[in-house]
């Protein structure tokens, strides 16, 4: 109970104490229950984004995190599906700390042109802002009493979003925004409360992107970062294309935990395959064979580079695609997609051929292709016993091959998922130009070269 002086109206003591009770925490009226009907959990999107809630969106660098919160909101903001899901129209607001707005203007136009709008229909609608190369965008601090205490961008945050009235609201993402310690159960619970503080008040959904640890994990730092929040979207690489993403529910208090859907990532968007035009479906299609071909002759390679085999790319008795073919690791791939996928892989400068792999017995050198990632450039000469002797006659040609620019898979046009293997590039060495220091000195004339 507590007791406060009243004071007459010349701010003269009164003497009178009126008490006030405790203040106690807000109850539910369960007779009022009773008389109405309970509705179910709203979504923004169903199954993946409970309305008015703090939804985490996790996966590793790469997955395209942000481009799905962002395809996302232009979706709400268009009033589009998204990815064959209903997204309830509202004004969204993506606020980002890791990409400019030159970025930002790339990614929606290739988002607002592939779920068939534009970004004057998105204006007024979708709100873009970029905290990239700003200073103090944390939401709060944490003081040495371990306190939380809102900072100055979370007031920002607050009138930035009553200003544009985003019912949908990205932070991209949680380590620019949260200055505690990630592994502290009272930091992470603190800050998720303060953003479902904006969720009550404001009446919003928040995305809240965030990165996998190293260890593979569905998020980084303490469990509460799950615990606190009532849905986790996770985004993955598919290991057959690396184009295709896989979405799945890690976490889900609203819905069935572990659904998922699969789409691929497309000159700068997220479709689906059933979206695609037939050409485009069957470039992609083409891309994704050569892509897999790849991986497996590269697996086929350092299986018998392990077992200390030799494979060349000359037709012989270690003729690769041939040897490659027959071994299990082929998964039933044959010697003519070997031998396209060689080509390919020699045209990209991802293998060499003609490289030292190692000694015999005898010391002779055995030779095949070879990692070019693995490959010495130049190659290392062969250390001598006697460091005293004279160099042999056998010169090392260290001379490096240019190399061309490696483009990635899925830029691999037309013609050229059947490139014929390029040529080394290097000119015949004329060895008479290269003569030993004391050939032109007198037999008896004194050596006095030091080693």
């Amino acid at each position: 109970m507590t007791r406060t002086l009243q004071h007459d109206d010349f701010g003269a003591d009164a003497g009178i104490y009126e008490e006030t009770p405790p203040e106690a925490f807000e109850l539910a009226d369960l007779t009022l229950w009773a008389r109405t009907a309970p509705t179910p959990k709203a979504f923004v999107m169903a199954p993946y984004i409970p309305r008015d809630d703090v939804v985490i969106i996790t996966g590793d660098g790469g997955t395209n995190k942000s481009t799905l919160a962002l395809q996302i909101s232009a979706c709400a903001a268009a009033g589009k599906q998204m990815l064959g899901m209903d997204v309830v129209p509202s004004p969204a607001l993506y606020i980002t700390a890791e990409d400019d707005q030159r970025e930002n203007h790339w990614r929606i136009a290739k988002i607002a042109h592939a779920i068939g709008t534009t970004l004057d229909d998105l204006s007024g609608r979708l709100h873009i802002a970029s905290l990239r190369g700003r200073l103090n965008n944390e939401l709060a601090t944490f003081e040495g009493d371990g306190k939380m205490r809102p900072a100055p961008a979370y007031r920002m945050l607050r009138e930035t979003i009553r200003q544009t009235g985003a019912k949908l609201v990205t932070l991209d993402n949680v380590a620019h925004l949260f200055a505690g310690n990630e592994n502290d159960r009272s930091n992470v619970t603190a800050f998720i409360n303060l953003l479902y503080q904006l969720c009550g008040d404001l009446a919003v959904t928040i995305l809240l992107i965030a990165h996998r640890n190293k260890a593979g994990d569905a998020y980084s730092g303490s469990t509460a970062w799950l615990n606190a929040v009532r849905s986790q979207v996770l985004m993955e690489r598919a290991d057959e294309d690396p184009d295709v993403r896989r979405m799945s529910l890690g976490k889900a208090n609203y819905a069935r935990a572990g659904e998922d859907i699969t789409f691929r990532w497309h000159d700068f968007a997220l479709v689906r395959d059933a979206d695609l035009t037939p050409g485009m479906a069957q470039q992609i299609a083409e891309i994704t064979a050569a892509n897999a071909a790849n991986a497996r002759f590269l697996k086929c390679l350092a299986a018998v580079t392990a077992r200390r085999e030799t494979a060349g790319h000359i037709k012989g008795t270690n003729y690769a695609p041939r040897k490659f073919a027959g071994m299990a690791e082929a998964e039933g791939m044959k010697e003519k997609q070997f031998e396209k996928a060689m080509e390919r892989l020699l045209h990209l400068g991802q293998i060499r051929a003609n490289q030292q792999l190692w000694q015999d017995g005898n010391r002779h050198w055995k030779h095949g292709l070879k990692l070019a990632s693995e490959c010495v450039d130049p190659p290392a000469a062969t250390p001598r016993d006697d460091l005293r002797a004279p160099p042999t006659q056998d010169i090392e040609n260290t001379a490096q091959t240019p190399r061309a620019a490696t483009p990635p898979y899925i830029n691999i046009p037309g013609a050229g998922l059947e490139a014929s293997a390029p040529g080394n590039g290097r000119s015949p060495i004329d060895f008479s130009a290269f003569e030993k220091p004391w050939a032109s000195r007198a037999a008896d004339e004194p050596d006095d070269v030091e080693f």
